[in-house]
């Protein structure tokens, strides 16, 4: 069952919540067992091994009393050489490799998503209240000129101006409900649970240009500790130890082995047999002809070996393209919230110059409306451009393979209930 929260929820409650239920991070977790139980069998092909086998036997030649034979074998070996094996296993541990860095991957992936989430919700909210707060005052100018129509002081054209505006913010008012209601959908998709609501970000947050303030320094860390980065280095070298393995399907198998075999059955009269022996040696396997399988599979390895080397540049070049363009998003972010704050002062300043100019007959209502408006426009950019810079920042950090739970323990510490 779902469960409701009866405070406002937290970014790190919503956080814990997706860590227990995000089917994403579930399925990465599956896939790195399953690249260990992989390691693990990969293992076993350099290991002894030891197998019994017996045969029982009831024979009954000439009608007269049968005979009940039973034989059992006892075998032991041991892999002296094996380049099959032994590269196999090594690409194996690459695999490994690369399902763990998708996991974590995968964590900080779930991190970020936690937090898109969340402030979507915050900025589908923020848009609603400034929108019914729009709607509300639009609705009184409304009814003002309504009056002032009614005795005279102006034409009906300006009720028509004041009604048309009023309509279409109530339609934007009503998709923003909509838009809310989606918003707190996903984040249930994510979470597992339902929220009646989530705490609003302190408008005391700082809003800082990223530290280090060196782009560069942001490139070479992404370089260095990007996990896509690191999937496709160890994807590289798992496609390496493969190719390898598969050249090495030419080479001869050595193995050392000793076995003991036993069997009750009496000797024959002829050339009588022991009823037990005891082997040990050494064996050596090589294909001569295998209807071209391993000449199919190194060319299989090389070009699965082309691939990941093409997929390691692709990424390079993805991870640099990224770092660069969030360093200098998150930078015009902090420069836009300064400007958005400027341009509510601004919004203010025009609202009440129009309204003294409607009032002395120097401005219309159209003029007054489109202040009104003018200003609401701008606190929602402003509400928005904070959301951007709190997520672009989380993104940043995610792309240069530094997001952790601290971040957000920090971030969450910046929210703030209030009463509904």
């Amino acid at each position: 069952m779902l469960a409701s929260t009866l405070q406002a929820a937290k970014l790190m409650q919503v956080y814990e919540d997706a860590l227990q239920e995000d089917a994403e991070l579930a399925i990465e977790k599956a896939r790195l067992e399953q690249a260990r139980a992989q390691m693990r069998q990969a293992d076993s092909a350099l290991l002894p091994s030891i197998t019994a086998s017996g045969d029982w036997r009831r024979q009954d030649p000439d009608g007269q009393d049968a005979d009940t034979n039973l034989a059992l074998t006892l075998e032991a070996q041991q892999v002296l050489f094996s380049g099959q094996a032994w590269y196999g296993r090594t690409a194996a541990a690459q695999a490994f490799s690369v399902a763990e860095a998708q996991y974590r991957d995968a964590e900080q992936e779930l991190l970020l998503r936690a937090s898109e989430a969340y402030f979507s919700v915050l900025r589908a909210e923020d848009n609603l209240r400034t929108l019914e707060a729009e709607e509300r005052a639009i609705q009184r100018q409304l009814e003002q000129v309504r009056e002032q129509h009614e005795v005279g002081l102006i034409a009906i054209t300006d009720v028509l101006e004041a009604q048309a505006a009023f309509d279409s913010v109530r339609a934007a008012r009503i998709g923003a409900e909509g838009a809310l209601m989606i918003s707190y959908e996903d984040l249930e998709q994510l979470t597992g649970q339902r929220y009646d609501r989530v705490a609003t970000l302190n408008p005391e947050m700082p809003i800082t240009e990223p530290v280090p303030s060196d782009r560069q320094t942001w490139v070479d860390e992404a370089l260095y500790n990007n996990l896509v980065l690191r999937q496709a280095e160890a994807q590289i070298q798992a496609a390496e130890q493969s190719l390898k393995g598969n050249r090495a399907g030419h080479w001869p198998t050595v193995a050392a082995y000793g076995s003991y075999y036993t069997d009750n059955s009496e000797p024959s009269a002829v050339g009588g047999r022991p009823d037990s022996v005891t082997v040990f040696g050494i064996r050596a396997e090589v294909e001569l002809y295998g209807g071209g399988r391993t000449s199919a599979q190194i060319r299989e390895g090389s070009f699965a070996l082309e691939e990941a080397r093409s997929g390691g540049d692709l990424a390079r070049r993805q991870i640099l393209q990224q770092t660069r363009s969030l360093f200098t998003q998150v930078n015009t972010d902090v420069l836009t919230v300064q400007a958005r704050q400027q341009a509510i002062r601004s919004a203010e300043s025009a609202l009440e110059a129009t309204r003294s100019g409607y009032e002395v007959g120097t401005r219309n209502i159209v003029d007054v409306l489109n202040a009104e408006r003018a200003l609401w426009s701008a606190i929602r950019d402003h509400d928005a451009a904070r959301y951007d810079y709190v997520v672009n920042q989380l993104r940043l950090k995610r792309v240069a393979g530094k997001l952790t739970v601290a971040d957000l323990r920090e971030l969450n510490t910046w929210l703030q209930s209030t009463e509904s």
